[in-house]
């Protein structure tokens, strides 16, 4: 007899401690220098070691955590070539996005884009970097949701993760926050006027000009 409906399965507790750390790591919450034990994790989470070690191992397998033998996991520490590769897929993947988008957002979605401009702004004149760069993440990854690609959506959404590792450094030099701010407003202005080919030049810019401050660390 087919049952009524499907029984869901409750998240694992690997699940749960994959989420939870990934969090602390991609919002800053980690030292890059430190070297973290299972054990430590798993006594802030109040669980056991083996699910926390399965999800630190899985963290490892996708590329933002270093094993160190012996002693525990330690966050990724990218080489240039890496954060080149990484921008690289990113500008590919946006500005595909970015091109589609420019001649069919409604008024609805360029006011989402104008508020988020705003929030993004207010934050920029305070000293919360964390929230500036999910502010930030938001404006982009409503553009890649946009395009109706699941998969699209899930590789931007790892590699904002791996940004957002690495993306803080570039965030603490003098000035970068207002010129973020300004650079998408550049692209927003654009994408109000409908003008595909500045919409997508606006947005090249802003990713080189991002990759350079990162590089530049």
């Amino acid at each position: 007899m087919i049952p009524e409906a499907r029984i869901e399965r409750p998240e694992s507790l690997k699940e749960l401690a994959y989420r939870r750390i990934r969090d602390r790591l991609v919002s800053g919450r980690l030292q890059a220098e430190s070297v973290y034990s299972a054990i430590e994790f798993a006594q802030g989470l109040g669980v056991s070691r083996t699910p926390v070690r399965e999800a630190l191992l899985q963290l490892a397998a996708e590329g933002f955590l270093d094993v160190i033998d012996g002693r525990g996991f330690r966050v990724r520490d990218y080489s240039e070539k890496e954060i080149r590769d990484i921008f690289e897929t990113r500008r590919l993947i946006e500005a595909y996005v970015v091109e589609r988008a420019a001649e069919g957002l409604g008024v609805p979605e360029l006011a989402l884009l104008d508020r988020n401009q705003k929030t993004l702004a207010e934050r920029g004149r305070g000293d919360d970097p964390v929230s500036f760069l999910e502010t930030d993440r938001e404006f982009h990854m409503s553009l890649v949701r946009r395009s109706g690609n699941e998969l699209l959506v899930s590789l931007m959404d790892r590699i904002r993760n791996h940004i957002a590792i690495f993306g803080l450094r570039a965030l603490s030099r003098e000035g970068r926050t207002r010129q973020v701010v300004a650079e998408h407003g550049r692209i927003l202005k654009a994408l109000h006027r409908r003008d595909r080919a500045e919409a997508v030049r606006a947005l090249r810019d802003h990713l080189l000009a991002t990759e350079r401050h990162v590089l530049a660390r």
